[in-house]
C-alpha cells in the first residue's frame, strides 16, 4: 500500500491538531499516510514548500503563510482567489500545483449542518478583518444572509473587505447595530486574553455566537457573549475538522466512496479537550 506524505506548514505549528485529524480520517477510510508538522521561519515559505514537495503528496497551510501559499501555487480555486489565501495544496493530473481554501465551506458546514444555524436571510456580524475573515466571507455571502456586517478594531481594514466582497458592509465598532442573529468572532484576541470593544447590544437572547478559535471549556469571547444575554454559543472546533475533511477529499476523493465522517472526529477531540480540562 502506498503511504502518502502530507503535512501542515506554518508558524507556530507545534499546536496543530491537523496530524491527529487526518490520521483519524485515514484510519476510517483505509488510506495510509504520514502527516508532519513543518515549521516555516519568516520569509522561507517557498523554499520550505518546495523541499516538502520533493517527496510530499500535498500539504495544508496555517497562519501566517496562507497568503504566501496563494502566491506560490500555479492555479487557485475561486474560494482561494477571493480570499487571496490558500490552506490546501495538491497536484493536478498534469503535475501543476493547485491551491484551495476550505475554511469558508468548513465554517458553513459547521454552522448549517452540524449546529443547525441557518444563514439565509439572517443578520450576521463578523468581527475581524484578517486572513481568517477574508477566507470565509465569500462562503457566508453564498448562503444569502439578510445582512453581512464586518467590524474591526482598525476600521479601514474592515472597509477594505467591504470593497473586496460585494454584499458586505463595514461598521466601526462603536456604531454597530443592535440585535444580530449571528455574531462570528474571526479574531484571535481571546488567545492573548484580550476583550473586544464592541457594544453588548449586538447580543440578545436570540443571538447565536460563534468563535473561530477553540479550546477546553468556553472561549473568552463566548463567555463575554453569555454575560450579555443567555445566548447560544459554539467554538471553532467543528470548523477545523470540517475544513480538514474537505482538504482530505481534495487529495483522496477519487479513491473514496464517501467523505470521511467528521462527526466522530469532532466528538473524539471534544472529549479529549473536556478530559484535559477535568485533569487540569
Amino acid at each position: 500500500m502506498t503511504t502518502f506524505k502530507l503535512g501542515v506548514l506554518g508558524n507556530p505549528v507545534s499546536h496543530s491538531r491537523s496530524p491527529d485529524i487526518h490520521q483519524q480520517f485515514a484510519a476510517a477510510t483505509g488510506i495510509s499516510l504520514s502527516y508532519e508538522k513543518v515549521f516555516v521561519s519568516d520569509g522561507s515559505f517557498n523554499s520550505v514548500a518546495n523541499d516538502f514537495l520533493d517527496s510530499g503528496f500535498g500539504f495544508n497551510i496555517t497562519l501566517p503563510c496562507k497568503h504566501d501559499a496563494w502566491q506560490f501555487v500555479d492555479e487557485a480555486s475561486d474560494h482561494a482567489r477571493q480570499a487571496e489565501a490558500v490552506n490546501t495544496i495538491s497536484r493536478t493530473a498534469v503535475g501543476t500545483l493547485r491551491g484551495d481554501n476550505t475554511d469558508g465551506p468548513g465554517l458553513v458546514n459547521d454552522l448549517v449542518q452540524n449546529l443547525g444555524w441557518p444563514l439565509k436571510d439572517r443578520k450576521v456580524l463578523v468581527i475581524g478583518a484578517g486572513g481568517a475573515v477574508s477566507g470565509v466571507l465569500a462562503s457566508l455571502l453564498a448562503e444569502a444572509p439578510g445582512a453581512l456586517h464586518v467590524t474591526n478594531r482598525t476600521h479601514d481594514k474592515a472597509q477594505n473587505l467591504e470593497q473586496r466582497f460585494a454584499g458586505t458592509k463595514a461598521f466601526a465598532m462603536d456604531r454597530l447595530q443592535e440585535g444580530y442573529d449571528l455574531v462570528i468572532n474571526g479574531t484571535s484576541a481571546g488567545l492573548s486574553h484580550q476583550d473586544l470593544k464592541i457594544p453588548g447590544s449586538v447580543i440578545t437572547e436570540n443571538t447565536r455566537c460563534y468563535d473561530m478559535i477553540y479550546g477546553p471549556g468556553t472561549t473568552r469571547f463566548n463567555q463575554w457573549c453569555q454575560k450579555q444575554a443567555e445566548c447560544e454559543v459554539a467554538d471553532g472546533l467543528g470548523m477545523l475538522v470540517e475544513q480538514a475533511g474537505l482538504a482530505f477529499m481534495i487529495w483522496f476523493g477519487e479513491q473514496l466512496d464517501a467523505a470521511p465522517d467528521t462527526q466522530s472526529v469532532i466528538s473524539t477531540i471534544r472529549n479529549n479537550l473536556d478530559q484535559a480540562l477535568k485533569d487540569d
